[in-house]
């Protein structure tokens, strides 16, 4: 509402003066609380992408398209101390809360995967169901994977930092 609106408003009902003072108080009050209350909020940025390539190998087509990601990482507290020796890791789920990770490691055992948990330097747990030191060989096996279990069809390969 404009404020020229108002006074006109006020002149033709022809209230008093004392009425109009109020009427006015209210109408600032309420341009007031408006203008406060529709102050542009902040937007977050957008995410960045994480530092991930899809690499393409030709010669298996179920292993085409793997999401890879190079990183430090190490085995997390109570698993196998062996575990983070190998360089290329098939990751199943990465987790933020080790309690999660653990369900989702009892799970797979349930699907008669070997399953371990890493943890990275940011502090997820990664949770991996293979480790190998040839890259073709953990290529090959994430092939296999998602043929025989679609609904892990987004798993991705680890790689070790050195």
């Amino acid at each position: 509402m404009y404020f020229n609106d108002v006074f006109l408003y006020l002149r033709i009902i022809n209230l008093s003066k004392i009425k109009k003072m109020k009427v006015l108080n209210i109408v600032l009050l309420l341009v007031v609380v408006m203008a406060v209350g529709c102050k542009t909020q902040k937007i977050a940025p957008k995410p960045q992408p994480m530092n991930s390539e899809t690499v393409v190998s030709p010669s298996d087509n179920a292993s085409s398209n793997v999401k890879s990601k190079e990183e430090r990482f190490s085995a997390a507290k109570g698993e196998a101390s062996d575990l983070g020796s190998k360089r290329f890791y098939i990751i199943l789920g990465s987790f933020g809360v080790y309690e999660n990770a653990q369900k989702f490691k009892k799970q797979l055992m349930a699907e008669d995967f070997f399953p371990g948990i890493l943890i990275n330097e940011a502090g997820l747990y990664r949770v991996s169901v293979n480790s190998y030191d040839d890259e073709g060989v953990a290529r090959s096996r994430i092939g296999e994977i998602r043929q025989k279990f679609p609904k892990y069809s987004d798993l991705w390969l680890l790689i070790k930092k050195q």
